[in-house]
């Protein structure tokens, strides 16, 4: 009988320790990755969520996914792009990948983030693709 009750202080402590991990990392990120097919898409975010945009790229080209000047950085900040190989491709030069932009919600509002695919040198060229999604903070 001690056995059981000490077995039974266990779970509970472990299934309130699972809980409170979950709650506590769902208020601090969605933990959303958003890609292409999210074109076009409006979220809502509380502050300090955290959003991942990962779209694919191939610098090697000399493209790649730059921050247009409209994002309000009162409401977001966006950090510069990482880029990330894939890994079946990291022994061929040239292979594309993905740039991958963080974004957190610091205060309320609403604000659009754009990022277009372009080669920076180019002035005057429309970029060959663009995303863009709008973002409002509660």
């Amino acid at each position: 009988m001690y056995k059981s009750k000490i077995i039974k202080k266990m779970v509970l402590i472990s299934l309130v320790t699972a809980i409170f991990i979950l709650f506590f990392n769902g208020c601090s990120t969605t933990g959303k990755a958003l890609t292409e097919k999210n074109n076009g898409d409006s979220l809502n975010l509380k502050i300090n969520d955290t959003i991942e945009i990962r779209l694919e790229s191939n610098p090697t080209t000399g493209y790649g996914w730059f921050l247009s000047d409209k994002a309000d950085s009162t409401i977001v900040s966006v950090t510069d792009p990482e880029f990330i190989e894939p890994k079946k491709d990291k022994e061929l030069i040239g292979a594309g990948g993905y740039e991958i932009f963080t974004i957190k919600a610091i205060s309320k509002g609403k604000t659009s983030i754009i990022l277009n695919y372009e080669r920076p040198w180019e002035e005057g060229v429309e970029p060959i693709e663009t995303f863009e999604i709008t973002i409002s903070v509660d």
